[in-house]
């Protein structure tokens, strides 16, 4: 699979989850299967970060866009995950999307290639991790980010073992006390299967021929398909 095939699963896993989300019963298989699903998407994005990141010409382009599309999606992330409209500033600027996250993720990539003392880069570290506890998906997108980052390209086994040891502790740590059950919650170890693509992947681009056309889209998709899905939601 190419970075362009990833992404399109990517986004593709993602529409299914937040339909699931907003329209199918949570109790049902459906549900759980159409979230079980969407799991792929915050762990292949994570891992397309680590990538685009080798291959950008401009790394402070690439989180301006992150940053202004966190921005733009915002408040109609907050309505889509909560249902409704944040009941404070204060609930509204620590509750932040996938986008902020990953802005965070490359702003640590970028740390680990500095030349900044590693007593001043530890600490910045841990100031990044603690913003991400207030972004989607918590810490586990730095994590992802730091083992794809360090280890996708110097030993894919142990990536692999750290990437499964991050997803299931971390997610039960974070996540298991916000369900009912543990039965509720366990669509959540669907991340794991985003090493099947990984594996698959062969580092090519994809289409060169509408290199902009397809860098613009998967960040615009973030914004317009929750706008859609709204508006389907207040017309029925």
């Amino acid at each position: 699979m190419n970075r362009q095939q990833i992404k399109l699963l990517a986004i593709t896993a993602m529409t299914l989850d937040h339909i699931a989300l907003v329209f199918v019963p949570s109790g049902s298989i459906l549900y759980y299967l159409m979230r079980l699903i969407g799991r792929l998407t915050a762990p292949l994005m994570a891992f397309m970060l680590t990538e685009g990141y080798r291959y950008t010409r401009s790394r402070s382009r690439y989180l301006l866009r992150l940053v202004i599309f966190a921005l733009i999606s915002q408040p109609f992330y907050f309505r889509l995950a909560f249902g409704r409209a944040p009941e404070s500033i204060l609930e509204y600027c620590t509750h932040w999307n996938v986008m902020l996250s990953f802005a965070i993720g490359l702003l640590i990539m970028m740390l680990f290639d500095s030349s900044i003392h590693s007593c001043t880069s530890i600490v910045l570290l841990g100031c990044l991790i603690s913003l991400a506890h207030f972004c989607d998906w918590s810490y586990l997108n730095p994590a992802w980010t730091i083992i794809f980052f360090c280890y996708y390209e110097r030993d894919k086994k142990k990536m692999a073992v750290f990437f499964v040891l991050a997803s299931v502790t971390l997610q039960t740590l974070v996540f298991c006390r916000q369900f009912d059950s543990f039965a509720s919650f366990s669509f959540q170890y669907g991340t794991l299967l985003a090493l099947i693509p990984i594996s698959m992947y062969n580092g090519q681009r994809g289409n060169v021929r509408h290199k902009n056309l397809n860098r613009w889209f998967f960040y615009v998709y973030y914004p317009a398909h929750m706008i859609v899905l709204l508006v389907i939601q207040a017309c029925l």
